[in-house]
């Protein structure tokens, strides 16, 4: 009997171990302060569970010259590339908001080289060191973080113009034009243009601006324009547009202009009319296409 009293015993011992232990938690990466930086080279693609990362006074400090909303959960790594090369950080593809911040050497406010939302780019030079941090631009404690280091390709961009266009009657006094574009390897891409007809010694003319898709693809564009001096009318007048591609470190452009022909269009009035920007306010491709920061 005292031997099963003992067995009993050691039973319940065994039972009681799993309700007796405390939780394990996850522990504060080892890259959580610049010290800790973990090494990049070009082509990496590191995945890492920044959940449990901190954020303290000196990320806001960091801040000073950057304008992100927050810097929760950031982490730390580090690139010194061999010779000079134009590179891209690209955290987009992880599970949470995030913003990036290059700094050269030794990180503080005055050697910030870049930062923004998701992706920069940066044109690192050779035996110099970069520290980056990556963070949470949201309220949201970090996640699942994915960066890539790439070398970035330049933007291809090609733009053309239809030979005719349309004019309406009425006092819309409109001309729609017409093309085709493509852009590739780029975050975004703009179309700017302005067409010109005579009438006597008076020049009409208007502008047009459009944001257009960077996918690599072949598209139409179509762009009514409205003059604030006069009317179009069938005939002839000339046209330039150019199309801007922006990547994260490079833009390219390429320019369209010939003498076309404006007929009358079937209907009277386009269906709906852009009123023309003013050259001085036309917007910037940057701050109209890439998503930024209020202080950046």
């Amino acid at each position: 009997m005292r031997v099963l009293g003992l067995l009993v015993t050691a039973m319940l011992g065994v039972g009681l171990l799993p309700l007796a232990a405390t939780p394990a938690s996850a522990a504060v990466p080892g890259n959580d302060d610049p010290p800790g930086a973990v090494v990049l080279h070009l082509g990496d693609r590191v995945v890492q569970d920044t959940s449990e990362a901190t954020t303290d006074a000196q990320d806001q400090a960091l801040n000073a010259n950057c304008g992100a909303p927050a810097t929760n959960a950031s982490v730390w790594y580090q690139y010194s590339p061999g010779e000079d090369r134009k590179v891209a950080l690209d955290a987009r593809a992880s599970d949470y908001s995030t913003g990036l911040m290059v700094f050269r050497g030794t990180p503080s406010a005055d050697s910030l080289v870049t930062c923004g939302p998701g992706v920069v780019g940066l044109r690192a030079r050779a035996g110099k060191t970069y520290y980056i941090m990556v963070f949470s631009d949201t309220n949201v404690n970090g996640g699942r973080l994915v960066l890539s280091l790439t070398a970035p390709r330049p933007p291809r961009v090609h733009v053309s113009l239809a030979k005719r266009g349309v004019a309406f009657r009425g006092g819309a006094g409109a001309a729609r034009l017409r093309g085709t574009y493509s852009c590739t390897h780029g975050e975004f891409a703009f179309l700017s243009g302005i067409l010109v007809q005579r009438a006597g010694r008076l020049k009409i003319r208007a502008q047009l601006n459009k944001g257009l898709q960077c996918n690599g693809r072949h598209h139409h564009w179509s762009a009514l324009l409205v003059s604030p001096v006069g009317t179009y009318v069938r005939g002839h007048a000339h046209v330039k547009v150019r199309i801007i591609g922006c990547g994260v470190l490079e833009c390219k452009r390429d320019v369209a202009r010939r003498h076309i022909h404006l007929a009358w269009a079937a209907r009277s009035h386009p269906q709906r009319v852009v009123q023309p920007i003013n050259r001085m306010e036309r917007p910037h491709p940057f701050v109209e296409h890439q998503r930024h920061w209020p202080g950046t």
